[in-house]
């Protein structure tokens, strides 16, 4: 609604100075067609002064996109090269979020109607000023005239989230009763899903290559990986003996502190005591271990230490969690966290010019891949508009330019789709036709009845698509349309009739581009990428694995889990644009979040597996019965690993797989060679912490073993869905 007025005040404003005072046909179409790009089709969000920072930046890539657009449109085959180098490097940036997702249909808008319009170059000083005095009203417009800070509201409900958080780990790691962990449990549900909504709602989404928004995405991810924990089995266990140290209430405490200090930190205030968690969960780890040895040495018997120190598995993965959680909100939030504190690796570390060049190679390479979802659509949309621009020109069509936008406005990630918005979009122009040639026989010659109309029109094209609907959306702008080309050159309802001429055009062409480039869309791309991921994190699982149990070398680790957060940053894109779809979808979203999800339960296991090797020292050499014992079962967890990946890419069916998958081997035989070498920890303290190792990767092996199992009717439906013929 502000978005909307905001656009019907200051269009018709801006629109009336240039035609009627300045008097040059040019420059008004520019400013007018500016001001609907940068007011309603970027709508720039965040505090005021990076606000306008990126309106200047958009409105001086704008005037750059006219430049060429304008200089190109004199040769056919230019203006067709140049538009397939845009489309696609425009459509490939909306990998980085954030303000370029924002400006990207602004520049698409700015670039397609100079070069859809042909013109020498004498006219691009006029065009291009068109631009310049939209950016600066644009601008004005967008910090002072009822700007909202949508970015404040999505830190409050993440503020809220981690509040809830603090409450569910409060309640669950002190033996609170069960309705009580029930009640707290869904009123953090409902808080993720509160911030998730208002994230997905955001037009400026944290998404971008920059520090803190990094750091907010992976903020969300390890709230939601904290809720999970709290739905596993492993805190209701009552074993027989209990570990009697007050590490463990202070590291609950450091837990809890942490949480609700992220709300803090994220509302403005100060930030939360890392440290403090960082050291209360090395010093439960010590203790645990320091227990544990004493209880063997007074004869209890080592099955019943091993139960005992399972109590607190969970505790110690949400400490961890914790960690990484905290660190983020302090940098969302501006901040700096404590150096001297080890950080998890799911913190971005690098700042300033370094770390976003860094992230923007990184996001680059990983999605320039055969099978990347963003590489499709980038393709997809660079081949139709330029295909759009060169049969525009060969045909000599006029107001060539909605040719090109009717092909961008219907260009989705399958063909189906595009088929289904190609009806919606001629529907949506024949009823905007009908009703503004109605009004433009009505109106007649009465130039003062367009000017009263104009500021009803825009702001019906603002607000229609947003809260109405693509139909209603594009009934609106053809009205739009008609009610402004009437005052620049009054024709009539003519005007309307010619663009229902170019958007049949351009939305033939995007159904054609639709069914010849990658027609199984999002929902293909989405089970590949997920297979990549899998795959890539389980090669990371052997590396971790390998350096808790057989001594590995870091740097295989490290490589391998920087292959797998670029196989993360796939999928999580596949994920976007399959939710991002029209229509009725074949796999339901919920269903495909759980897949995402479960990589990243998955990488969340790598990296604790890596930190209780590499950092907190702990290595099952000393025990090598038990170590090979875990060996066998993480061999059986990658092979499930991998028939799961092949089920999604198709490459044999979910029956077959489930006849060849062998089962992870029961782990008996780990808990029996783990306490036969607890047995030699009374008089051998490495064999304890050798014995820690094997039980802590046993673990891991478990909690996977049983994710892979409760995903396996969702690969299943993924997979199906993927085969699926794109017509249905």
């Amino acid at each position: 609604m502000h978005r909307s007025l905001r656009a019907a005040v200051v269009n018709p404003a801006t629109f009336a100075v240039t035609l009627l005072v300045i008097g040059n046909v040019q420059l008004s179409t520019f400013a007018v067609f500016g001001c609907f790009a940068l007011l309603v089709m970027a709508d720039f969000g965040g505090p005021r002064r990076a606000r306008a920072v990126a309106y200047l930046a958009a409105t001086l890539a704008g005037a750059a996109a006219v430049t060429l657009g304008t200089a190109a449109s004199s040769s056919a085959a230019a203006a067709t090269l140049l538009m397939l180098a845009i489309g696609f490097a425009l459509s490939f940036a909306d990998v980085f979020g954030g303000y370029l997702t924002a400006a990207r249909p602004a520049l698409l808008l700015a670039f397609v109607l100079a070069v859809s319009i042909p013109a020498g170059v004498a006219a691009i000083p006029a065009r291009v000023a068109g631009w310049l005095l939209a950016g600066a009203v644009s601008t004005l417009a967008g910090v002072f005239f009822w700007p909202w800070f949508e970015r404040e509201t999505l830190r409050r409900r993440a503020a809220d989230a981690c509040l809830a958080a603090a409450d569910l780990v409060e309640a669950m790691l002190s033996d609170a009763p069960g309705d009580e962990l029930t009640r707290r449990r869904d009123a953090a549900r409902d808080a993720l899903r509160e911030v998730r909504s208002e994230f997905t709602r955001t037009a400026h989404r944290p998404a971008g290559p920059t520090r803190a928004d990094r750091a907010f995405v992976e903020l969300l991810t390890q709230l939601e990986r904290i809720v999970e924990l709290s739905e596993r089995p492993f805190h209701q266990r009552r074993p027989p003996l209990r570990p009697s140290i007050d590490e463990r209430q202070r590291l609950v405490a450091a837990v809890v502190g942490a949480l609700r200090g992220s709300a803090v930190v994220l509302t403005g205030g100060p930030p939360p005591d890392i440290r403090a968690v960082d050291q209360a969960w090395r010093a439960h780890r010590t203790a645990l271990d320091r227990w544990a040895v004493d209880q063997l040495r007074k004869g209890r018997a080592p099955e019943d230490v091993l139960e005992a120190i399972d109590l607190d598995h969970t505790l110690r993965v949400i400490a961890y969690v914790t960690l990484a959680l905290s660190a983020n909100a302090v940098i969302t939030a501006g901040g700096r966290p404590d150096d001297s504190v080890p950080l998890p690796a799911a913190v971005p570390r690098l700042e300033g010019t370094q770390g976003v060049a860094l992230r923007i190679a990184r996001t680059i390479r990983a999605h320039l891949e055969p099978d990347s979802t963003v590489l499709h659509n980038s393709l997809r949309t660079g081949a139709g508009l330029a295909a759009a621009v060169l049969l525009a020109r060969t045909l000599g069509l006029s107001h060539a330019f909605w040719v090109v936008l009717g092909t961008l406005s219907v260009l989705r990630s399958n063909a189906l789709g595009t088929g289904r918005s190609t009806l919606q979009a001629l529907a949506g122009t024949l009823i905007g036709f009908a009703a503004g040639g109605v009004f433009a026989v009505l109106a007649g010659d009465h130039t003062v009845v367009m000017w009263l109309a104009m500021p009803v029109a825009i702001f019906l094209a603002s607000y229609a698509a947003g809260a109405v609907g693509f139909v209603a959306g594009q009934a609106a702008f053809t009205l739009a349309v008609i009610v402004i080309f009437n005052l620049l050159s009054p024709a009539g309802w003519q005007v309307g009739l010619v663009r229902i001429e170019d958007v049949a055009v351009g939305t033939g062409i995007s159904v054609v581009a639709g069914l010849l480039l990658w027609p199984r869309g999002a929902r293909r791309d989405l089970a590949r990428a997920t297979a990549g991921l899998y795959r890539a994190v389980a090669a990371y699982l052997e590396s971790a694995f390998g350096l808790v149990l057989a001594d590995g070398a870091a740097a295989g680790v490290a490589r391998a889990r920087a292959e797998a957060l670029r196989a993360r940053g796939r999928a999580a894109e596949g994920f976007d644009a399959f939710l991002a779809e029209r229509g009725a979808k074949p796999l339901d979203p919920e269903t495909a979040g759980r897949l995402i999800s479960a990589g990243n339960q998955a990488l969340l296991a790598g990296d604790l597996l890596v930190v209780v090797a590499a950092d907190l020292g702990y290595r099952a050499t000393s025990c090598p019965d038990a170590a090979r014992a875990v060996e066998a079962q993480v061999r059986a967890l990658l092979g499930t690993v991998e028939h799961l990946a092949e089920e999604l890419d198709g490459r044999r069916s979910g029956a077959a797989q489930r006849t060849e998958r062998s089962a992870v081997p029961p782990s008996t035989s780990v808990r029996s060679a783990v306490v036969e070498c607890m047995r030699r920890a009374v008089h051998d303290e490495s064999a304890a912490r050798g014995a820690m190792a094997a039980l802590i990767a046993g673990e891991w092996v478990d909690n996977l073993a049983r994710l892979a199992a409760e995903i396996e009717d969702a690969v299943r439906a993924a997979g199906e869905a993927a085969a699926t013929p794109w017509w249905r």
